[in-house]
């Protein structure tokens, strides 16, 4: 049975542009100003940036998880204080949205709507519109980072390798070099292009960066032995991102477990025949954004189907740090937020009988 948020959110995420452009031209009426409004290609035209935010809506209202939509919103707050958008833009924006959803969807369907609206402009009404530095001098391997990230950004590129082979050397441990210097790297790299302190060319050049840091990482992970549990871990469809679950991964080795890396936007459709050509004793799936927490779900409902429920499945990534209880809404046995949390995470779940 179809539940109202499931068929809300289908309709959202089928008639997504429609209600977009309704929506831009909604704007429009409301403050002409806004019609000479070019907004930074990242965005594309206001009616691109209505469809998006109406694919994250419906995220938000599918699994009738309201904080999906306020972090979307508090992300947009930050990304247009820093490239001249005027905050009514984005809060009349959401004005917008409600009045002509409320209008075009059926009757059952709006309050849902509504509230989840309602919730991320409030969100983005009281968002600062600036966010501190991920990076900490005075924590562990601080100066690594800062310096690494700083040689990135000069086109040093070789230079910030050497700093991490010459960690390697001196005693680092890779999950170390993971947690205190690869990942708040991506996240200072991240923040910086949302602030547009750098462009999204420097913000590509670090994940370049970062991807030959990994492959440096990997030649110091132990080779799992022959008879080792077999964990598959994939982004999922739609999800271009793949750093985070290759962390993940390299940690799972480092626990003693074999893993199969599927990749970014790995197809639900073609798990089958992963599953039918090799074993697998567990699933990790990844999702960066709440757009693909749909994908992510019809791949857990997927793998149930085909493994008739005995391949557990593990879920993470930046929605479930935002929601908690996601795991569960999308049908996986468990999430993790972190890449030590993720290794806990598949010692309970194997161990289960």
């Amino acid at each position: 049975m179809t539940t109202i948020p499931a068929f809300a959110a289908r309709l959202l995420r089928t008639s997504g542009r429609t209600y977009a452009a309704a929506a831009a031209a909604r704007l429009r009426q409301m403050h002409p100003g806004f019609a000479a409004l070019v907004l930074s290609p990242a965005f594309g035209s206001p009616i691109d940036d209505m469809e998006a935010r109406i694919q994250q809506l419906a995220a938000s209202v599918e699994f009738d998880r309201v904080a999906l939509l306020e972090h979307s919103a508090r992300w947009y707050r930050v990304a247009f204080a820093h490239r001249g958008v005027p905050i009514d833009y984005l809060t009349q924006g959401f004005v917008a949205l409600q009045a002509v959803l409320g209008e075009e969807m059926p009757s059952a369907t709006v309050p849902i709507v509504h509230r989840h609206l309602q919730r991320a402009l409030d969100a983005a009404t009281a968002a600062p519109s600036a966010l501190a530095c991920e990076l900490d001098l005075a924590a562990p391997h601080g100066r690594l980072a800062a310096n690494f990230l700083l040689a990135v950004l000069e086109g040093r590129g070789d230079d910030a390798i050497d700093d991490l082979r010459a960690a390697l050397a001196a005693g680092a441990a890779v999950a170390e070099l993971h947690d205190h210097v690869i990942a708040p790297v991506q996240r200072e790299a991240g923040r910086m292009w949302l602030m547009g302190e750098i462009p999204i060319a420097d913000e590509h050049h670090s994940s370049q960066i970062v991807d030959r840091a990994l492959w440096l990482l990997h030649e110091r992970l132990p080779r799992p032995a022959a008879d080792a549990p077999v964990i598959a871990t994939m982004s999922a469809g739609g999800n271009l991102h793949d750093l985070g679950i290759r962390i993940v991964a390299q940690r799972l080795q480092l626990a003693g477990y074999a893993v199969l890396n599927l990749g970014a936007n790995m197809p639900a459709a073609d798990l089958e025949w992963t599953f039918q050509d090799r074993r697998i004793d567990l699933l990790a799936i990844s999702a960066t954004m709440s757009l693909h927490v749909h994908a992510l779900a019809e791949a857990v409902e997927l793998v149930r189907r085909i493994t008739h429920g005995r391949v557990p499945v593990l879920v993470g990534g930046v929605p479930f740090r935002v929601v908690p209880d996601l795991a569960t809404c999308v049908g996986a046995d468990a999430g993790a937020h972190d890449a030590e949390g993720a290794v806990r995470a598949v010692q309970q779940l194997l161990a289960r009988p």
